[in-house]
């Protein structure tokens, strides 16, 4: 049902209407209709360990588009928006802090663990705003 409302809207001719393919299958909506096809339908999405060339790609995209990951992921072409969202925020934003992690802020990640729970993004957020949320789940 998915593949049937948008032949014309695939994405060898432009960017799918995810709102218009949605407006067809009742109960789902455009994110729903997005992931499905990008996840489980279009076989052109690379899952796995990113290459440079890839990595390179994302870095002009995001130079040149900024957080709007759809246009991104079109540049990268072998990856979904989500992946490209994921990449930028956990490896290649250049204000990630990628120090070791000091005494200090190991304590501090023990002491917010211990008060609020593992939400790793209200922690890195509130308390260690150059770090990202994996960084902090695997260093605790």
């Amino acid at each position: 049902m998915l593949t049937e409302p948008q032949p014309a809207e695939t994405p060898q001719h432009g960017s799918i209407s995810w709102h218009k393919v949605a407006a067809h299958l009742p109960g789902r909506n455009n994110k729903d209709c997005r992931k499905r096809w990008h996840y489980s339908i279009a076989h052109t999405i690379r899952k796995g360990t990113w290459t440079k060339e890839e990595d390179e790609k994302l870095l002009q995209a995001v130079d040149k588009y900024g957080a709007r990951w759809s246009k991104v992921a079109v540049v990268v072409g072998s990856r979904n928006g989500d992946q490209c969202w994921k990449r930028w925020y956990d490896c290649l934003d250049p204000r990630i802090d990628k120090s070791p992690w000091t005494a200090d802020e190991d304590a501090r990640l023990l002491h917010e663990v211990a008060t609020h729970g593992r939400n790793w993004s209200e922690i890195v957020n509130k308390h260690f705003p150059n770090r990202t949320s994996l960084s902090a789940k695997n260093r605790y």
